[in-house]
């Protein structure tokens, strides 16, 4: 989450006007995240999200908003749309879709511990299992196409010894298919940012517009790459607190056992990647942040030679 949009009261009073919440006492704009813009917006009837989508497809939007529809009715602890006066989950705010969510009891945690670890990887099950029959049109980009596409934006700009990494890597994962591997709907960004805790209860999981069609067990490498580390060393018990969360609900494959180092790499491949994209071609914004890169870098070699050597 970050501001591009700026709006201003009169604009956000307008706004929720359109919607049975009540009168607005106060906004601010909110940090984190790095795709569309987001608000605290507070309510007499209570405490909001607004959302502007900067870049999503306006077909692919409402898949998003029937998405967290789902969800929510199944029970996940998602935001949801809500919907106007006319039964409408979007309207335009500067020309720009936007839509209105509840806000989520709760707040990112910044240093997990294994019960932490382990909550995400149970809900992540939830998440696949509970999405097993939807119909999702939307496929996931986390693929080798997908890494060659970010790669090509910065290999122009990058460093001899980081170029060298990420060829041998691409190499690697093009050697190593995950065809067969089980698919469905994934999270694809279940970062610590986009999940909240209520103490040691998972209490929202938020941010689904990555979602797609994809690899199941790359969601859990992606949550790997940012709940399994320690400044960037990679902690094996939370590692296996993850995978202990996730197989009390649906247990791995032996073909997922045996490709999960590959996973691993592929993930931190990928953030690497769209980080370095962010911070080599950053986007124009009220409030921004780009994250570095170099973590993924540093968790990419440790899985290489854990991988090399197991």
């Amino acid at each position: 989450m970050s501001v591009y949009s700026v709006v201003s009261p009169a604009q956000i009073n307008a706004f929720f006007s359109h919607y049975p919440l009540g009168r607005v006492l106060g906004f601010s704009g909110i940090t984190d995240g790095i795709d569309n813009t987001n608000y605290w917006v507070s309510t007499s009837e209570g405490e909001f999200v607004l959302t502007v989508f900067e870049s999503i497809s306006v077909s692919d939007l409402p898949h998003f908003m029937a998405l967290l529809g789902h969800l929510a009715a199944q029970g996940l602890p998602c935001p949801y749309p809500l919907p106007d006066r006319q039964a409408q989950h979007l309207r335009l705010l500067n020309h720009k879709h936007a839509a209105v969510f509840r806000r989520c009891p709760g707040r990112a945690v910044l240093k997990p511990g294994m019960t932490h670890c382990r909550q995400i990887g149970w809900h992540l099950a939830r998440l696949h299992q509970h999405t097993q029959d939807y119909g999702f049109p939307i496929a996931s980009n986390h693929d080798l196409p997908g890494y060659l596409h970010l790669f090509a934006k910065v290999a122009g700009q990058l460093a001899v010894a980081d170029l060298a990494v990420i060829h041998e890597e691409l190499a690697f994962q093009a050697a190593n298919s995950h065809a067969g591997l089980p698919t469905g709907l994934i999270h694809a960004d279940p970062f610590r940012d986009n999940v909240l805790f209520v103490g040691d209860k998972l209490s929202g999981l938020l941010d689904f517009y990555s979602a797609g069609k994809g690899v199941l067990l790359l969601d859990l490498a992606i949550a790997a790459a940012d709940w399994c580390h320690d400044d960037g060393i990679v902690n094996g018990a939370k590692l296996a607190a993850l995978l202990a969360g996730y197989e009390t609900l649906r247990p791995l494959h032996t073909l997922e056992r045996r490709l999960w180092p590959t996973l691993l790499r592929a993930a931190a491949l990928r953030f690497w990647l769209s980080r370095l994209v962010h911070q080599l071609h950053p986007r124009s914004g009220a409030i921004t942040q780009n994250k570095d890169p170099g973590v993924f870098r540093q968790l990419l070699c440790q899985y290489r030679q854990a991988h090399r050597y197991s």
